[in-house]
């Protein structure tokens, strides 16, 4: 954190604008464009904690326009000022609405909202660059092959930028070359002075944001560049473009675990979202999929094709192949699986089991306690050493309420048992298999509730 702080000059003179108003037609889509979803958060999240890792003022300026109270409404926070842009009129027009916001600084950050790949060591070192070049105008770039849907850098043969051509203004198509990243310094004197002398495009009839580099260099101002690696600003223009920025954050996701003790088995079949966290020596087999603000511990086992989404882990936990944990929490040494289905709230005690086929939702297993297989506990409180045999529910709902279903320490449940709620069962209670409990069973009792087995010939045919 020293290091970083120590790289950070000059940033209390910058405020930071996010470009997010355009719909993104490449996309096709009637979806905001910056609001579509990388490993779990819209794209433009990203950029956002990127500007608040570098700690360049405690306010983020986003321009918003195209389905403005969606994007609102999706990232809305203490530290963002929304800036509309009523009508789409381009880059140039949207730095122009937001003018009240930056004028009073002494320089302005633009970022594109569709730049997820973005890290905050790149921002730091342009805003360095601009400052220490004493720049009008600073913007990064990267080196491409094939066609391109980026502003095409043009430079002089002493190398010097000349311009940036648009997509929409090309009048030739261009198969190697130096493309704009959409990531810019500016004075704002520059800005106060060649704002005004902005023009509409030919084709498009909008106001474009490298058209101020166009007139910074006819005016002979100072403009550099910072060039990068085209996987640190590849942006997002179309489905395609999503997809490899995913896989890109993905693989730093995953090279970051599994340098930091994690074993990944097969990593390009493994989904695992930004924050979510694991300790070391944990095993993760392929296929699983770890979603939202997952929590995992110490020397634990997930198995294959395994969901995990917005759950705590404990330590040495074994959860065995093709379960599904949703907003649950699981305490140390306990095993899942396979094939269980924790849903919300539910809470899986120390070295309990839950078995094959045994769905839980909105209840405590306590420690210890058995529901091996085929079993169903919805609204129950389970105490410890508790053995639920197979094939037994919770009859929760009546068709208008759900009912709590409470089963004390060292019980045991026989097989194909219907617990029907609300009911308690006492310590030490034994029910009898094929029972339908319907009323409260006390502490060490024997509870069986079923038919009578009759024995009758069989009739003659």
């Amino acid at each position: 954190m020293a290091q970083l702080k120590e790289k950070i000059k000059f940033m209390l003179e910058f405020v930071p604008l996010v470009l997010a108003a355009g719909k993104g037609t490449r996309m096709k889509s009637a979806f905001p464009k910056v609001l579509h979803s990388l490993l779990g958060k819209p794209m433009v999240i990203y950029v956002l904690n990127a500007l608040r890792a570098a700690k360049i003022s405690p306010k983020i300026g986003v321009i918003i326009g195209y389905k403005a109270q969606e994007v609102q409404a999706a990232i809305a926070a203490p530290d963002i000022d929304f800036i509309l842009q009523p009508q789409p009129m381009g880059t140039g027009h949207a730095i122009m609405c937001a003018q009240p916001f930056w004028e009073k600084a002494e320089n302005v950050l633009v970022l594109n909202g569709d730049l997820p790949l973005i890290q905050t060591e790149i921002i730091i070192d342009l805003i360095n660059l601009h400052q220490e070049k004493k720049s009008d105008v600073t913007f990064i770039t990267a080196l491409i092959k094939g066609e391109t849907q980026y502003g095409v850098v043009i430079r002089n043969k002493a190398k010097k930028v000349k311009g940036i051509v648009e997509v929409a203004e090309r009048k030739k198509v261009y198969h190697q070359c130096e493309i704009n990243a959409g990531i810019y310094c500016f004075k704002t004197k520059f800005l106060e002075e060649f704002l005004p002398l902005l023009k509409p495009s030919v084709k498009k009839g909008e106001y474009y944001i490298t058209d101020l580099i166009n007139l910074g260099v006819s005016y002979h101002k100072n403009i550099s560049t910072k060039t990068v690696d085209l996987e640190q600003v590849q942006g997002v223009n179309n489905r395609w473009e999503l997809a490899l920025c995913a896989r890109i954050l993905q693989h730093r996701i995953l090279e970051k675990l599994m340098r930091d003790g994690v074993t990944i088995i097969a990593p390009e079949n493994t989904y695992i979202e930004p924050d979510v966290d694991i300790g070391s020596d944990t095993v993760i087999e392929s296929g699983v999929h770890l979603k939202g603000q997952t929590k995992i511990g110490k020397n634990c086992f997930i198995g294959t094709g395994t969901v995990i989404d917005n759950s705590m882990i404990a330590d040495e936990v074994i959860i065995k192949p093709y379960c599904v944990i949703t907003e649950s929490q699981i305490e140390t040494k306990a095993t899942i699986g396979p094939f269980a289905h924790l849903r919300p709230l539910s809470h899986i005690s120390s070295g309990a089991r839950i078995g094959n086929f045994v769905e839980v939702k909105k209840s405590y297993v306590g420690a210890g306690s058995k529901a091996s297989h085929l079993t169903y506990l919805g609204d129950t409180q389970v105490g410890a050493e508790v053995n639920i045999g197979a094939g037994t529910i919770t009859c929760n709902y009546d068709g208008k309420r759900k009912h709590k279903t409470t089963i004390e320490d060292r019980a045991f449940i026989g097989s194909n048992t219907a617990l029907v709620a609300p009911v308690k069962i006492g310590k030490n209670a034994l029910i009898g298999a094929g029972s339908v409990i319907t009323e409260d069973v006390p502490a060490d009792t024997l509870a069986i509730a079923r038919g009578k087995q009759v024995h009758k010939p069989r009739r003659k045919k």
